[in-house]
């Protein structure tokens, strides 16, 4: 059985391993980061926030859902969920960041025409942070076995 400490620690390493490739990857697409020595240090603690983003995701779905252990029997709508809770936390973090001036796109950023954010970081919530969880409730399966 998954105690809510190892089912918390393995979303944080799955999550974070998933998005520190993307954010790695990406980063070359923001002002200031074109470089991969000066985008490095951007892209660990980006990372450490979509960490944090997929820890509180989990909250809100627990809570919703009424119970920690949703995960061992996740449906596809509870996937089709978090796609959905991962677009809207990605419109909120790159709204958030233009407004703040905490960073501007460069011409390589596709944008998504009417809601002015960049691609890259939408993709990139909405798709890592169901396949997170489904990596976790693989694993967890996996163990239980």
């Amino acid at each position: 059985m998954f105690t809510l400490f190892r089912t918390l620690t393995l979303i944080a390493l799955v999550s974070f391993a998933l998005h520190l490739v993307w954010e790695s990857l990406h980063v070359q697409l923001y002002t200031g980061y074109e470089h991969w020595t000066l985008g490095m240090p951007v892209a660990l603690l980006a990372t450490i926030g979509d960490v944090l983003y997929t820890l509180g995701a989990f909250a809100l779905v627990s809570g919703f859902k009424g119970k920690v252990a949703w995960l061992q029997e996740a449906r596809r709508q509870d996937y089709l969920m978090l796609v959905t809770l991962g677009f809207f936390i990605a419109l909120f973090v790159e709204y958030k960041g233009l407004a703040l001036d905490r960073w501007q796109y460069l011409p390589d950023m596709p944008i998504i025409p009417l809601l002015n954010v960049g691609l890259s970081p939408v993709i990139q919530m909405a798709l890592l942070l169901p396949l997170t969880f489904f990596i976790v409730s693989r694993v967890q399966k996996i163990s239980l076995k």
